[in-house]
């Protein structure tokens, strides 16, 4: 066959990451098991059950699975094309001369049935790297599907981590409303009984008002994010309502779990695996390019009946067979080949660089979303001991209220501290899930997950 032959060049990668080589960070390999159904290591069955649903439902994941059949129906297309074409052909034609002027008795009918077959002899590899370039296509488009899988499982876990996150929001929000609430009716009271001052019952209604004017957001925020759970899942709006309208936590993130090296996680991301299954089409594309440079040979038989008479068609008599070779050169075509090879070939160099590109993008994505994670969990653990000792604060400073030795302002600001402190350490809590999820798309995690729609394939 003519044309360079496909081999497979692992790219060069860095030996270790850059993120995470602080020895605080303690990080472990991930077992491919856990990789492959990374959602369960959070432990929420309501996450689980979702997953079950959009794998079954999901529409990116049929469209997926049409483009596999596609491309399955397209390499059987081209594999038929190395085989002899069989046509049975029956006719009948009227041949007569009704010019003036001519001899007479040209008028006769003719009757044929027989198998005709041609066969090109694929001599130079045409039509085998064309084979060599569907197989690869199909092959793409298996790492189509799972690439599917891993962008469908770390949107879902997003959008159901933001979900239950603006939930948890909102039960904060209404907890610290009350407290206002009963702060203000407080501040009232004293007002009226000549203790306090309007500056404070001011003071107090604006930050219960404030809080307030919180919940609409988040409320308009969480259906939001539960219409975007429902497309993912191939739902009509509105069929989640009931399922997930019961309080949950926010999954947290479970652990620092990375692939051992950079090139390990090569091998698992189907996005690269697509970029050298293209690279090696193309490769394979250029040979056939380059076999229209050289003759097309082609067999072609004739076997079946012919006569005049229709009665007579079946008699020995009328029995035919034919056989030929033919031999096509291409001489003069003004450089439409030389130029097909110039196309074919800088389509190769594009998919190499396609390929080159990828892998950097990868790297980049993965040093970036554990760099983000790891720093996220810092943030995380250092606003849980904020929190509690804002709470701690808020506590104290009514005691000391009680007793006179501070103004009602310092507990309304306290209190203030404690609702921003709370609801910014739920937002890192989601956060860090998040990008845990990030990390886990980056490593190609959720490409191997047992599909259902692919098991009914």
């Amino acid at each position: 066959m003519l044309g360079p032959d496909y081999r497979e060049n692992p790219p060069t990668v860095p030996a270790h990451w850059q993120a995470g080589q602080d020895a605080s960070a303690e990080l472990k390999a991930v077992d491919p098991q856990t990789l492959k159904d990374w959602w369960k290591s959070f432990g929420d069955t309501g996450l689980d059950r979702l997953m079950g649903q959009a794998m079954a439902g999901n529409l990116d994941l049929k469209i997926a699975l049409t483009r596999i059949a596609q491309a399955r129906a397209e390499r059987s297309g081209t594999r038929a094309e190395l085989f002899p074409k069989v046509n049975l052909g029956i006719g009948a034609t009227r041949y007569e001369n009704p010019l003036p002027g001519l001899v007479p008795g040209t008028r006769f009918n003719f009757f044929q049935l027989g198998f005709d077959t041609v066969w090109e002899i694929d001599l130079f590899g045409r039509q085998r790297r064309r084979l060599e370039a569907a197989s690869a296509d199909l092959d793409a488009a298996d790492e189509q599907y799972r690439l599917a899988l891993v962008t469908l499982t770390a949107d879902l876990a997003r959008g159901y981590i933001e979900y239950r996150n603006l939930q948890n929001q909102q039960i904060i929000t209404r907890s610290n409303l009350a407290a206002q609430q009963h702060t203000l009716a407080l501040t009232e009271t004293l007002f009226r009984e000549g203790v306090g001052t309007r500056y404070e019952v001011v003071r107090a209604r604006a930050l219960t008002e404030t809080t307030t004017a919180q919940l609409p957001t988040l409320e308009a925020r969480q259906v939001g994010a539960l219409r975007q759970i429902e497309v993912l899942v191939g739902r009509q709006p509105g069929t989640l309502d009931a399922e997930l309208s019961g309080l949950g936590a926010v999954p947290l993130a479970p652990g620092k779990e990375i692939l051992a090296t950079p090139a390990a996680t090569i091998r698992h991301r189907p996005d690269l695996r697509i970029a050298e299954r293209r690279l090696a089409a193309a490769t394979a594309l250029q040979g056939s390019a380059i076999a229209e440079l050289f003759p097309k040979i082609s067999l072609s038989a004739l076997l079946g009946f012919r006569n005049t008479d229709l009665d007579a068609l079946f008699k020995s008599a009328a029995f035919s067979y034919s056989a030929g070779a033919n031999l096509l050169q291409p001489i003069l075509n003004f450089g439409r080949i030389r130029a097909g090879i110039d196309l074919a070939e800088a389509k190769q160099q594009e998919a190499y660089l396609a390929y080159q590109k990828a892998v950097l993008e990868a790297l980049q994505e993965t040093e970036t979303a554990m760099t983000h994670y790891l720093n996220e969990e810092i943030r995380r653990q250092t606003l849980t001991r904020a929190v509690a000792d804002l709470r701690e604060a808020v506590r104290l400073s009514q005691l000391r209220f009680h007793e006179g030795a501070v103004s009602f302002l310092d507990v309304l600001d306290a209190q203030r501290a404690q609702y921003a402190g709370e609801i910014e350490l739920a937002r890192s809590e989601a956060e860090a899930s998040t990008d845990l999820i990030a990390v886990y798309k980056a490593l190609g995690g959720g490409a191997n997950a047992q599909s259902q729609l692919s098991q009914r394939e």
